[in-house]
């Protein structure tokens, strides 16, 4: 009885072992299979277009019509300066504009000129000249005083208040568009078997369990360093070779973002895996 037990323990020992034998082996396979199909890196992370708002003309904040987070459109308004000074400044190129046009009128609708009436004429059309450009100057600063969205998107970074007093170029808040993408740095030598058009896995820390679909887009033309601050040149010192890391821009597929659209923050990190045979 005990020979029979012992026989059927060690035979019942050999299937398990057998077993997690074939479930390494399996893993195995598949970690090499997914080793010779993809390049992974976890140098990712997303990425979306930022534009700086920032005002054209000088002027006293009067309204402030978005807050931080806010989804707005094309056009609409952000911030309205006081436009008083830019509308009388309107009116004084209108008015000048008007004069000058009516003297040039007067001067022309003689039959013929003296020669030494041509310059006289010649500066009354000059006068015109110049109060149109003053005119288009005046209206354009006045339109300048409504800052309006240049794209879709969502309102980040306000830093703009009622009653501030802003100058040309000062940054008034940031517009994310709502069109992300993905930036995986990937080692220069795994840039052998990467191609526009191939499919890729991404998977965004910050969304958990969903994968995301998506194709490699384009490869930057230089490695990260070569567009920092301070590009490195090897030819001035000892030379140690470091390898470089090149960005590859990845595209979602609108179906794998589909409900996810608001979860997608540009700066998230993310896991990408291309598919490259």
């Amino acid at each position: 009885m005990n020979s029979k037990v012992q026989t059927l323990f060690k035979s019942k020992k050999i299937r398990i072992g057998a077993a997690v034998a074939a479930v390494v082996l399996i893993f195995i396979a598949h970690w090499v299979y997914k080793l010779i199909t993809t390049e992974t890196t976890d140098d990712a992370f997303v990425v979306a277009r930022v534009h700086e708002i920032s005002s054209r003309v000088q002027g006293q904040v009067s309204e402030v019509l978005v807050s931080d987070n806010q989804k707005i459109k094309k056009g609409d308004i952000l911030v309205r300066l006081d436009p008083r000074e830019y509308e009388a400044a309107v009116k004084s190129a209108q008015a000048k504009y008007s004069k000058a046009h009516k003297d040039l009128g007067r001067m022309s609708g003689y039959g013929g000129f003296l020669p030494d009436e041509k310059p006289i004429l010649d500066q009354y059309q000059a006068d015109a000249l110049s109060t149109d450009a003053a005119l288009q100057l005046a209206s354009l600063q006045f339109e300048f005083s409504t800052l309006r969205a240049p794209e879709d998107g969502i309102i980040g970074r306000r830093s703009v208040e009622t009653g501030q007093l802003v100058q040309p170029g000062q940054a008034l808040m940031a517009l994310v568009e709502s069109d992300p993408w993905i930036v995986a740095n990937f080692k220069e030598g795994q840039l052998a078997n990467i191609r526009v058009g191939q499919k890729v896995d991404v998977e965004v820390d910050a969304i958990p369990g969903h994968d995301f679909e998506g194709t490699v887009d384009s490869i930057a033309p230089g490695s990260g360093s070569t567009f920092s601050l301070l590009p490195p040149d090897n030819a001035t010192g000892n030379f140690t070779k470091v390898v470089q890391r090149v960005p590859v821009k990845i595209v979602f597929t609108k179906e794998s973002t589909k409900g996810f659209e608001d979860r997608l923050v540009a700066g998230m990190s993310s896991y990408v895996s291309i598919k490259v045979h």
